[in-house]
């Protein structure tokens, strides 16, 4: 089904997100006059003229007290007492503020907002006091952490933008992912070849062409890989066709050629035989090699079920009874676990146990022993087969599970042609296991260990 291509463009989206953003300046700077004027309600700021205004208020003190008091003089001024005649008598000035002052006494010098100066003339001097005119805090703390008061609305405007903007970003980020999320969802399902599900639709247009472009990908790769399937599946059973009709003629040939063997033959004729013999078994055994490949192919489809550790013991138990009496071994068992489970298609790991046990007869000695080791250890489910064999060689310890390798002289036949081993290892890699391939240094024999993991 087509995707409805609507949905708004993502400039309309980015244009949004500007609007959000410039909705949140416009919070920001109410947000900062809004605190600059609490801040001057509470009287954390004091106007410019408010020492002034103190001045103005205790004039009369000041020029009227018998002696002239320095505790009348407002927090954040100085000042200067004079005599009559010009002297100094005490002050709290800076030099440089003191040479100030005097010029403004001497009518040599001027106010400015930042350096303002009053005059008082009492009975016994002059006292002259500096102020600036400009707002500052009424806490010795903020005046010396907080920024002046003429940037502190332009610091509180920049935090609240910061925080409007990062909070819009966030909000638009969530909502962008969201959009995306389809998107994400589809490319993950299409990379893990997934292909059984509906792609969802987006907001944004753009999203949503792409999520088209992935619909027809997905659909594309669905017939592509249904197409690929049905082949393989004509070509497997051609080649089962074909097996199936070779082992019939071959059999022939072989039953014909031993009934020959039997008869009054001369030395020559008995050579033709003995190569008939040898060359129809090999023909036999390319069949049998061929058809296990072609098993090997169905491998990649898992029946996986929840399956009791206790009952898997069991089975293997069933298993390596029936195989060892058949072909005339021993079987010694060790086990030590605890009952847990495990995820296993139980018709491909009864294969892999008998494929194990197969090589185990092949390669041991008549009437040895084979030892089975069952136990579970730091969430994993461990299966050892030991044989009383040549053991495996350093070659077969590397490339023991490759397909096709058939290994040391002394590990194998004319009829293993190294499927075996490889579709093990195939099946316990299907089950997120491993098969391990070692030598036995007890017992001078090889050592093949499963490892499952538990749940």
């Amino acid at each position: 089904m087509e995707l409805i291509r609507k949905g708004q463009s993502l400039k309309i989206v980015f244009l949004k997100y500007l609007m959000t953003v410039g909705v949140g300046l416009g919070c920001a700077i109410v947000l900062a006059l809004l605190t600059f004027t609490a801040f001057y309600s509470v009287g954390l700021i004091l106007p410019a003229n408010h020492t002034e205004n103190l001045l103005q208020k205790d004039k009369y003190k000041i020029l009227n007290k018998i002696d002239f008091d320095e505790a009348l003089i407002p927090k954040g001024a100085s000042y200067m007492f004079l005599s009559p005649d010009g002297e100094v008598i005490k002050t709290n000035m800076d030099e440089a503020i003191q040479l100030k002052a005097k010029n403004f006494h001497n009518h040599e010098g001027f106010s400015t907002p930042s350096s303002s100066f009053i005059e008082f003339k009492r009975n016994d001097g002059y006292v002259l006091i500096h102020y600036s005119l400009e707002p500052h805090y009424n806490n010795d703390w903020m005046e010396k952490y907080f920024p002046s008061v003429d940037l502190l609305l332009i610091f509180l405007l920049i935090i609240f933008f910061l925080m409007s903007a990062f909070v819009a970003t966030l909000i638009w980020a969530k909502r962008i992912t969201r959009q995306l999320s389809p998107m994400l969802e589809a490319s993950d399902k299409i990379a893990n070849q997934e292909l059984d599900f509906e792609i969802g639709s987006s907001n944004i247009k753009e999203f949503n062409d792409v999520l088209n472009s992935l619909d027809i990908m997905k659909k594309a790769l669905s017939d592509s890989l249904r197409e690929n399937w049905i082949k393989e599946e004509n070509k497997r059973s051609q080649i089962s066709a074909l097996m199936h009709d070779l082992k019939t003629p071959v059999s022939i040939v072989q039953g014909n050629a031993e009934l020959l063997k039997v008869t009054d033959l001369t030395d020559e004729q008995k050579d033709y035989v003995a190569y008939i013999i040898k060359n129809s078994t090999r023909i036999s055994d390319y069949t049998k090699a061929l058809m296990e490949m072609n098993q090997s192919i169905k491998l990649n489809s898992l029946n996986l079920k929840k399956v009791k550790v206790s009952e898997i013991i069991e089975r293997v138990s069933e298993i390596a009874r029936e195989i060892t009496l058949i072909h005339d071994r021993t079987i010694s068992k060790s086990i030590n676990c605890e009952d847990s489970d495990v995820m296993i298609d139980v018709q491909l790991f009864e294969r892999v146990i008998e494929n194990i046990f197969s090589n185990a007869i092949q390669y041991s000695p008549d009437k040895s022993n084979i030892e089975l080791l069952i136990m579970t250890t730091d969430k994993i489910l461990s299966i050892s087969v030991i044989d009383e064999g040549p053991g495996f060689s350093n070659e077969d310890l590397k490339r023991g599970t490759e397909q096709f390798y058939r290994g040391d002289k002394s590990r194998h036949s004319a009829t293993n042609y190294g499927l075996g081993l490889y579709n093990s290892w195939k099946i316990m890699l299907l089950h997120n296991g491993r098969i391990i391939l070692e030598n036995n240094s007890d017992k001078h024999g090889a050592s093949v260990k499963l490892e499952l993991p538990l749940l």
